[in-house]
């Protein structure tokens, strides 16, 4: 839909003062938005609409990686950044050598071994790779197990730049995302292969789909995928380095799309795209347009930290991830290889550049030479 549209815009305007009325009743529901918006212009209705958009009991999570930590999370944390810079060295060079053996045990079960991917980064390590805040956050919400857990608890991406899917609606979307990415796997070719791995990059750091270590799996699973498709290609961060310059690079490509992503949303609110970047200037934009009574109290003082996971407006909430949820369901499930959306084509021929240029063919240090089963059941119960 062309959001500049002042029809359009109308429309939305007019859809989000009836949906304020009640927004307990969207609260949990995901729907595509194309669906949804399409059925609401044909005069369906807001509830007929919602029940026939709804497509969360489509999509059930289906994982049968059979790890659980061996233990919880420490009482405190000894986090430092040598100390990690050190672990995450060790913990790169373990999954790239276990890394053909990963992607055996696994075939065509890609959410598996995002899991199994995750748990040999955390398991065992959580004391020394939280801060402080994240483990205390942790602890408050009673978070025991993080490795290989799909988390329970609202997160975020990128310095306030998304707010990350509820729990409720993240195993459909995970789901969605899992099986477009095995679909696509069945058609990429060497020409392509840049373009899948952007996409899956990109979307998981979105979705977000762990309570920590988010960043390092995303770059991992790069790998994953080419394991996948042949290639051992092996740059960006193939030594557990994210503070190369292209590491650097790619994370500042990402953040401009989730960006551009923001303002998709503001459009979809309505709102004009001018001054929209991160989460909490939706959030603003938001209430300024539809809370106007409530906006000078709510904004009186710049606050120190922006509203996130919580707005003193719930409405501001539950319309923000019900809207962006749809959205992101849209994005996912409508991709496609032949015709890759701008942000994931910039991605792809970053990736493309970068393994032209600096391609490495890291070799693996023999003395990995172990079983993937050995070393899980080291860390796992």
């Amino acid at each position: 839909m062309d959001t500049d549209d002042k029809d359009v815009r109308r429309k939305f305007v007019q859809f989000w003062e009836v949906f304020f009325q009640n927004s307990a009743q969207f609260r949990g529901a995901l729907v595509s938005a194309h669906c949804f918006f399409d059925k609401v212009w044909q005069g369906t209705g807001l509830y007929p609409a919602l029940t026939e958009c709804d497509v969360k009991h489509l999509y059930p999570l289906d994982s049968r990686f059979p790890y659980r930590s061996a233990q919880g999370l420490a009482v405190s944390n000894c986090y430092s950044r040598t100390a990690v810079d050190s672990r995450d060295q060790f913990l790169s060079a373990r999954f790239h050598a276990l890394l053909p053996q990963i992607v055996a045990e696994y075939r065509d079960a890609f959410i598996d071994q995002l899991r199994c991917v995750h748990f040999l980064g955390m398991a065992g390590n959580e004391a020394m790779m939280l801060y402080p805040s994240q483990h205390k956050r942790l602890y408050a919400e009673n978070v025991q197990s993080i490795a290989g857990e799909v988390r329970g608890i609202q997160a975020g991406f990128g310095d306030f730049r998304f707010n990350a899917p509820t729990p409720a609606n993240l195993p459909p979307l995970l789901a969605v995302y899992a099986n477009k990415v095995e679909s696509l796997l069945q058609t990429v070719d060497e020409t392509s292969i840049h373009c899948l791995v952007s996409f899956a990059q990109y979307y998981f750091a979105l979705l977000h789909p762990f309570y920590e270590r988010c960043g390092r799996t995303s770059e991992e699973l790069m790998y994953l995928l080419f394991e996948r498709v042949g290639f051992g290609w092996r740059y960006i961060s193939a030594t557990g380095d994210r503070s190369s310059s292209l590491a650097h690079e790619r994370m500042t490509l990402i953040n401009r799309a989730a960006e551009g992503f923001n303002r998709k949303i503001a459009g979809y609110f309505g709102l004009p795209s001018e001054g929209i970047r991160k989460t909490p200037d939706i959030y603003r934009a938001v209430t300024a347009k539809y809370f106007a009574p409530q906006y000078s109290g709510i904004y009186a003082d710049e606050l120190p930290r922006p509203f996130y996971y919580q707005h003193p407006q719930q409405e501001v909430i539950d319309a923000y991830h019900f809207l962006m949820e749809s959205l992101l369901l849209d994005e996912i499930m409508g991709f496609s290889l032949h015709q890759p959306y701008p942000h994931i084509m910039r991605l792809g021929e970053h990736l493309r550049e970068a393994g032209e240029q600096v391609y490495q063919g890291y070799a693996m240090p023999s003395a990995w030479g172990r079983e993937l089963h050995s070393v899980l059941a080291g860390i796992a119960e």
